[in-house]
């Protein structure tokens, strides 16, 4: 069964997707980013609803504060009846919660882009070792990046594909400087950096969609699967978009 602190981590991606959330809102959209295990699903004895519903509100009632901001990466207010979970933006002592207008932008990115229902466990098994060595190797990365700027946030560094799968339609999720969400991509591979890499439709709508909010392909190449380690290309999606070809058929992606 997934804990509380399990069920926080898949808050806060679900939260840089929808930028506020309220608790009956978050009980509805949680599957989109975890996977309930057959624990998780078992009706719970004092609710009408299964435990891992109820470990949502548990959160909310084991809250003392009236406004408690979450390592994870956002804040609950229970001054709200259903309560708000609303994502954090900014680093160190200047988090605040995000504001309504970066809020409506990201719920209206969502008309364009949707990500999509997978079983992950058949996908991990299609993916090669290099694959998901790469994603690690990253997020590792990222952890080492996100601490020479603000070590109270490096929390907010999650490899998504490991703990929910990657619904939301990226690998890794950080933050920038500035404390904005950083939506990573990882596409690795053992040649070097010309190596053509590949993009579903569905991967390249999600780049066109957060264009300028955050995403990047973070290319590993030259990558060594005995240290674990390679050499990282960091793309934006605007230069993904304006610098790169994609085959219509396959969406092979070289440099043009």
């Amino acid at each position: 069964m997934h804990s509380e602190a399990e069920i926080r981590k898949a808050i806060r991606p679900l939260l840089d997707k929808y930028g506020e959330l309220n608790t009956s809102e978050i009980k509805q959209r949680l599957e989109e980013v975890l996977v309930y295990n057959e624990d998780d699903k078992v009706m719970s004895a004092t609710r009408k609803e299964i435990l891992i519903l109820q470990r949502i509100g548990n959160i909310v009632a084991h809250q003392s504060e009236l406004i408690k901001e979450y390592l994870e990466g956002f804040v609950v207010d229970k001054g709200s009846k259903p309560a708000k979970f609303i994502a954090l933006e900014g680093i160190r002592s200047n988090k605040k919660p995000l504001s309504s207008d970066k809020i409506d932008k990201r719920k209206n990115s969502l008309r364009s882009f949707v990500g999509r229902k997978i079983d992950w466990s058949k996908k991990r098994e299609r993916n090669t070792d290099v694959g998901n060595m790469g994603e690690e190797f990253v997020y590792e990365f990222e952890k080492e990046r996100v601490l020479n700027f603000d070590s109270t946030s490096v929390s907010r560094v999650l490899h998504l594909s490991i703990l929910q799968g990657d619904g939301l339609g990226y690998d890794v999720s950080s933050i920038n400087e500035d404390g904005s969400t950083r939506r990573i991509e990882v596409k690795t591979t053992v040649g070097g950096l010309e190596t053509p890499f590949y993009m579903s439709k569905n991967e390249k709508l999600f780049f066109e969609t957060y264009k300028d909010d955050g995403a990047y392909v973070y290319r590993v190449y030259d990558f060594d699967v005995n240290t674990r380690r390679g050499k990282v290309e960091i793309i934006s999606a605007e230069e993904l978009l304006e610098n790169y070809n994609f085959d219509p058929v396959t969406f092979a992606v070289t440099k043009k």
